[in-house]
């Protein structure tokens, strides 16, 4: 199994997901233009794409959905709420996954959990390759963490999870008290310590990689999130790989064991 990131954060979010020849996307935050150009850098066709799946309506992750679906005949998969929010999906395009039920694409069986977030029906998803019994868990934006996606995820042997906000940075930062209170508050983003949290009783020894998502430009750093992630799960089982996804550069992060320097040389230059 191998991801890529084509984007974290709130300019704009997107991730592929690929086993055995077959991929899907999860979110498309960018437009048409902009997410083929992404897909290109990273040597993948817009029409490998088989699926679709949005965790939310959000502009940041689905911003693209409607003009790319039409584009490219994507099924989009997601919620009933994220579908309905979004709109302008043809009806023949629509897969409605259900948050605690699974749904077989090709190359995958994909579960949904709802989370909180304040969106209209958010979800997580876990999936699962046909090919190898792989499984990758993604979680974008949540203000906590539900038991039903802490048992789901548990022991994946890839984590693609939310790393939003350091604690110390967002409170003597400049945003101002209300938008700090909305990204703490349990509808909002996961501090760097809540995910460390949530990851020391959830990785395990089979874990491989760990991608930290959805970082904050102003209230983080890859470099501190790594950290901190690195260093709170070294007295756990877990002896895989830790990092962030960068926010504007389509990048291998799992799967691939790349070094750094490979998201370089794959930059968009913007």
């Amino acid at each position: 199994m191998r991801v890529w990131s084509l984007g974290s954060g709130s300019s704009g979010n997107a991730l592929v997901v690929e086993c055995a020849g077959h991929r899907v996307l999860i979110d498309c935050g960018f437009g048409p233009r902009a997410i083929a150009k992404r897909l290109q850098t990273v040597g993948i066709a817009p029409e490998s794409i088989e699926a679709l799946l949005v965790t939310h309506e959000h502009v940041d992750h689905a911003q693209g959905v409607a003009r790319a679906q039409h584009k490219w005949r994507w099924p989009v998969i997601g919620t009933g709420g994220t579908l309905d929010a979004i709109g302008e999906i043809p009806t023949r395009w629509r897969r409605e996954i259900v948050p605690g039920a699974s749904l077989e694409s090709e190359g995958f069986v994909i579960d949904a959990y709802a989370i909180p977030h304040d969106a209209a029906a958010p979800a997580a998803f876990r999936l699962t390759a046909r090919a190898t019994g792989e499984r990758v868990g993604i979680a974008h934006d949540l203000g906590r963490v539900p038991e039903s996606v802490h048992s789901a995820f548990t022991g994946l042997e890839v984590l693609c999870v939310e790393a939003n906000h350091d604690r110390e940075m967002l409170r003597h930062g400049r945003y101002p008290p209300r938008l700090q209170e909305r990204i703490t508050g349990g509808r909002g983003h996961l501090s760097n310590v809540e995910t460390l949290e949530w990851l020391r009783a959830t990785a395990r020894a089979s874990t491989r990689e760990v991608v930290l998502l959805h970082l904050s430009a102003e209230n983080n750093t890859p470099t501190l999130a790594e950290r901190t992630l690195r260093e709170g799960l070294k007295s756990t089982a877990f002896r895989g790989s830790v990092q962030a996804a960068p926010r504007s550069t389509p990048t291998p992060v799992a799967g691939f064991n790349t070094p750094r320097s490979l998201s370089v040389q794959l930059g968009l230059g913007i």
